[in-house]
This record gives C-alpha cells, sequence and structure tokens, in this order.
C-alpha cells in the first residue's frame, strides 16, 4: 500500500494521519484499503471520533471518490461515529470536497477541514450535529 497511515491515540478521539501519493498505483484500491484499516483500529480500541489529517497529494478522481465512500459504507459505520477531516492538499480540495458531500448524504457525520484546530474543535464538541444533516438515499 503506498499510503503510510499512523495511528496516534488521543483521549476522546483517535488521531489519523495518511501519507503518500494518489498518482502512485491504484488510489480507490489504496483508500478502500485505509478505511478497513480505520475503522478496523477504531472498532478494536472502542474509538467513536476519528480526526483524519491527509497529507496526500496528487490526482483525486471521481470513481476514487465513490469507492471510499462505498467502502465506509460496507462497513456499517455507527451512526454516533463523527469523522473529521483535515485535507492538507489544496490542489485536491475540491474532490475531497465531493467526497464529503457524498459521504454526508450517505448519512455520515462528516466534514472536511483545511486545518488540525477547526477540525478537531468541531470534533469534541458536542453540538456539531446541527452543521451536518443526515441522509438516507
Amino acid at each position: 500500500m503506498p499510503y503510510t497511515i499512523t495511528f496516534q491515540e488521543r483521549e476522546g478521539y483517535l488521531r489519523v494521519e495518511m501519507r503518500g501519493n494518489r498518482n502512485t498505483g491504484d488510489p480507490a484500491k489504496y483508500g478502500r484499503s485505509a478505511v478497513d484499516k480505520i475503522v478496523a483500529k477504531c472498532r478494536e480500541a472502542g474509538y467513536t471520533r476519528i480526526l483524519i489529517i491527509s497529507y496526500l497529494t496528487g490526482d483525486y478522481p471521481p470513481f476514487a471518490n465513490y469507492q471510499v465512500v462505498s467502502a465506509m459504507a460496507q462497513q456499517a459505520i455507527p451512526e454516533e461515529w463523527k469523522m473529521a477531516y483535515v485535507n492538507l492538499d489544496p490542489q485536491s480540495q475540491k474532490a475531497v470536497e465531493f467526497s464529503e458531500t457524498m459521504a454526508t448524504r450517505k448519512g455520515f457525520h462528516a466534514r472536511l477541514f483545511d486545518n488540525e484546530p477547526d477540525a478537531l474543535h468541531w470534533l469534541i464538541s458536542n453540538n456539531s450535529r446541527s452543521t451536518t444533516k443526515r441522509m438516507e438515499l
């Protein structure tokens, strides 16, 4: 897997760092694999709040977006899980925003950020559900 995933267990949430290049290999396959690893770690350690810091670079094609969000749905992620995703690659911002839209439409409590402090504030706040409406498609 060309993505490196690092887990840091913090009080109340799991911090995940992802590094790599989406142009190396199959971004859909590696994205699905990353989802599987993150979900497994959360279930194993009992986390329901996840802070993902993405240092991934390179193109993020729409089919990869769809495959990654579909992998999340296949994992049957519980409704109480809350995910903050920090994208540090400005060139992929529009593509990652599309992923956020798909994820929220599938009912995930997820939000995209461009910096860690804002993401962490949203993640640990108790009243942030109003920022994302859960829908069934």
